[in-house]
């Protein structure tokens, strides 16, 4: 009976200390630092069949649009604008990414994969309420202001700092029983290098893009850049150094 005890009491006690080192973490060790703040810009936008022919052509002709950097450190720029191509299921991207976009979704539905499109252009309003969600979360399961919205700004971007705003990336899951994201993600993964997307956010690259993995998000940099960047192993910052 003394053994009993004496195992219920060590148990006891290492739970104790594992809901001391949980509250520790939670409420005692000091919050993290927040991202920069500042005023984002507001990106201007339009659809494809709300503007001119010549319009189009123009937009579409401009150079070096595809490897636009957008990250913490460098925020989308003053007078941006974009022009949008409508998804069928509600959603848009910078018309310029639309066809190759297409063919890959066409080329993964020929092999058995059904990708779908959770999230693409977002307005900095969007953005806002995406990140001030996240913060709300943080903070119903007991987190101080400060740590809540340091959370909430590792997992979101600050507005005016998202690819998103710019229409040039997708965020993809699986729209099929069928598969699962998994399958999705590493047939991408593989493949839309092809067709000029890469794999934007991934565990090896998160010292350098500071954001963490994100196994959904695709972003579209050129055929000619992704083919390089995925021979190499680059992440969009590398390839832009390289270039420099």
């Amino acid at each position: 009976m003394a053994k009993k005890n004496k195992k219920h009491i060590v148990i006891a006690a290492a739970v104790a200390i594992i809901m001391t080192v949980l509250l520790i973490y939670r409420y005692y060790i000091p919050d993290m630092k927040t991202k920069k703040q500042f005023t984002p810009a507001v990106v201007e936008y339009t659809y494809d069949d709300s503007v001119t022919s010549s319009e189009l052509a123009e937009y579409q002709s401009q150079q070096g649009w595809q490897l636009t950097l957008v990250n913490n450190d460098t925020p989308i720029c003053e007078n941006c604008s974009v022009i949008l191509t409508a998804l069928d299921n509600g959603q848009a991207v910078d018309c310029r990414i639309y066809p190759q976009l297409q063919k890959m979704f066409d080329d993964a539905r020929s092999q058995g994969i059904y990708p779908t499109i959770t999230s693409s252009f977002r307005t900095s309003k969007d953005q806002q309420e995406i990140l001030e969600s996240k913060y709300e979360h943080y903070q119903k399961i007991g987190y101080s202001d400060k740590k809540a919205k340091a959370y909430a700004e590792e997992w979101v971007a600050m507005p005016g700092t998202s690819e998103h705003e710019l229409g040039l990336c997708v965020d993809i899951a699986s729209g099929d029983s069928s598969v699962t994201n998994e399958d999705v993600w590493n047939w991408l993964s593989k493949n839309s290098y092809k067709y000029g997307f890469i794999q934007r956010y991934t565990a090896e690259k998160q010292d350098i893009t500071g954001i963490i993995p994100e196994e959904w998000h695709f972003r579209y940099v050129g055929k000619k850049a992704a083919e390089e960047m995925h021979e190499n192993d680059l992440c969009l910052e590398e390839y832009l150094q390289m270039a420099s």
